[in-house]
């Protein structure tokens, strides 16, 4: 299987990765981590073909990727799937996961942005996103989701909520990590004058560009651009939702 065409990293990923350097330190490892724990919660596995039971799945997209640990699913059942990261490390770890289950012939990672994907308009049947939009041009990024969905084709995405980042933030003052409270001030500070503006805050004092957002935002924002929420993962929650939406429409309209 050919590998994609390299993606653009965004500015904004470009100095969030440069502004928190110290949280890549160890990324193999951490990674590695996620596709065990994805091993073990055979709930999410089974949730994401409930999803799509009715949707014949040729292609998955995992935007923020990680190891493609939410790929296998769909892998499993005959898909392929790319995946794509913003990190030096991108797919050192997935590649070889993949390899040891004697499905990396259907796999290919790149490096890239989720607000500017290197992929055809409706080449993709799933497109996952857990827990990365916040360090992306938010609505870039979800109008890019839509455009390379074929219709009838599903989103799963993850975001963190204001009450993940004032969780964070005690958190840190609880056990003496300040670095993550003034993180989690900086992030919660950046999400407030975009959700008042629309515009996303640049620079070191905000985290590199990292947002939280809110349901409603989502929700609504996703509407636009021709997905409707069906659902929910069963590891949602109200710090980090989980959300399911389908495309309803042909092509995303802004």
């Amino acid at each position: 299987m050919s590998e994609p065409k390299q993606g653009n990293v965004s500015k904004k990923a470009e100095d969030f990765q440069s502004f928190n350097k110290y949280k890549f330190d160890g990324y193999n490892s951490y990674v590695s981590r996620e596709w065990e724990l994805f091993q073990t919660n055979g709930d999410r596995y089974g949730a994401f073909l409930a999803a799509t039971a009715d949707l014949t799945v040729r292609s998955v997209l995992d935007v923020g990727c990680g190891s493609g640990q939410e790929m296998l699913p769909f892998i499993d059942k005959g898909a392929v799937g790319f995946g794509l990261d913003y990190v030096p490390e991108t797919g050192q770890v997935g590649r070889r996961m993949y390899k040891e289950r004697n499905r990396d012939g259907r796999v290919a990672f790149v490096r890239g942005s989720g607000d500017a994907l290197p992929l055809k308009d409706g080449s993709v049947d799933v497109v996952i996103c857990r827990g990365a939009i916040m360090f992306m041009d938010n609505e870039r990024a979800l109008s890019e989701f839509s455009r390379v969905l074929s219709k009838g084709g599903r989103l799963f995405l993850m975001f963190q909520t204001p009450a993940y980042y004032w969780w964070k933030f005690r958190n840190g003052l609880i056990k003496g990590n300040l670095l993550s409270s003034v993180h989690a001030i900086r992030v919660l500070y950046a999400g407030m004058f975009f959700h008042i503006t629309g515009r996303q805050p640049q620079g070191r004092l905000t985290a590199g560009g990292e947002v939280y957002e809110t349901a409603k935002y989502v929700v609504s924002t996703c509407e636009r651009y021709g997905l409707r929420k069906i659902g929910e993962m069963p590891d949602t929650n109200p710090q980090t939702p989980y959300l399911i939406f389908k495309k309803t429409s042909a092509d995303a309209t802004g």
